[in-house]
């Protein structure tokens, strides 16, 4: 395939272009849809004309259906696309920067989507897809997941579907925060398990407490069953966060930015707090997955993407052989570079 790819571009390199510009119509007319011609310009910033010209085609090779509410991919426009990704990620050299950074990182494995994150929202979408179809495989019966919230996690939710497994169980890994209840992590878990066709526990409490209250709600049978899931799980998914992101998700005072600073945090991720080196110097108290639990899980998957992420996902993951990465382009070649600087 890489061969292949290789001549063309030297052979007929508008052949490449054309197949990058019709992957990118089908791939935004499939999240959008349906969705108007007008409506579909607009998201590429492209003209109706030039869209319509394109539009016709992909309706004859039936890829597309036309109807009045608007367009949609065929069931074979999305067989188109799913091939279409490997294809894509070959054209980019995508495939060579996987394999380089599974081996500069040492872990299990490390998958890149085509995009970025920051410049196409559309992304995470592709990233979910992507992630999802990397965690159907690992799911058997009586497979136990944990996850932990965020927009990553959320849209892997959103985005999966009935799978034959029996007696799956899904939970949050920790309690919850403050804000963005909508993406909490008893929200992704009670969706992924419904989306699965599986079971799922909640945690009914807050992310950040204090000792004594930790010791007091440990206790409790419906708390310790979640936990005790937690601590069998098979498979774990979690995002992460820079230090400027989880100081404005948080609503931290300045005295507690004053103080991560002082400990030169650099990422964040399950409650804990992560320095330049990868070393964790803070823990926020919590009921829940802890980072000395993370060596007895089968698969550790970090999912996110952008070129913010880029550094977290290096310093929680490097070196942990059952980690996975799945990121985007942005991502994964801002890492690349931070490992060549020497970080």
């Amino acid at each position: 395939m890489n061969e292949l790819i290789q001549l063309q571009a030297r052979l007929v390199p508008e052949v490449i272009e054309i197949t990058e510009k019709r992957y990118s119509i089908l791939r935004t007319i499939e999240f959008n849809q349906p969705v108007g011609r007008r409506a579909l310009a607009g998201i590429l910033g492209q003209s109706e004309r030039w869209v319509r010209s394109e539009l016709e085609l992909l309706k004859d090779q039936n890829l597309i259906d036309i109807q009045p509410q608007g367009m949609l991919v065929t069931e074979e426009g999305k067989e188109v696309i799913n091939k279409l990704r490997y294809y894509i990620s070959e054209l980019k050299g995508l495939r060579d920067l996987e394999n380089n950074l599974k081996t500069m990182l040492d872990i299990k494995d490390f998958i890149v989507v085509p995009g970025d994150i920051e410049k196409d929202s559309q992304v995470v979408i592709e990233i979910a897809k992507v992630a999802f179809e990397y965690l159907k495989n690992r799911i058997e019966d009586g497979t136990i997941i944990a996850v932990s919230g965020g927009y990553s996690l959320l849209a892997i939710a959103e985005n999966a579907y009935k799978l034959s497994a029996r007696e799956v169980t899904v939970v949050p890994a920790r309690g919850g925060i403050k804000a963005d209840l909508e993406r909490q992590a008893n929200i992704v878990a009670a969706k992924l398990a419904k989306n699965i066709g599986g079971s799922y526990y909640l945690l009914h409490l807050p992310d950040n407490i204090n000792e004594d209250m930790l010791r007091q709600m440990s206790d409790d049978p419906d708390i310790a069953k979640v936990v005790d899931f937690v601590k069998r799980s098979d498979i774990f998914i979690f995002g992460l966060s820079s230090l400027e992101a989880i100081c404005r998700k948080r609503n931290f005072t300045e005295a507690e930015v004053a103080r991560l600073k002082e400990l030169q945090v650099r990422a964040e991720a399950f409650g804990c707090y992560f320095d330049k080196a990868g070393s964790i110097v803070h823990k926020s108290g919590s009921v829940g997955i802890k980072a000395e639990d993370l060596d007895n899980i089968k698969t550790v998957m970090a999912v996110g993407g952008g070129v913010a992420k880029a550094e977290p996902m290096l310093l929680v993951n490097r070196g942990r052989k059952n980690h996975v990465i799945i990121t985007d382009e942005a991502a994964a070649r801002e890492i690349y570079q931070l490992l060549q600087g020497g970080i």
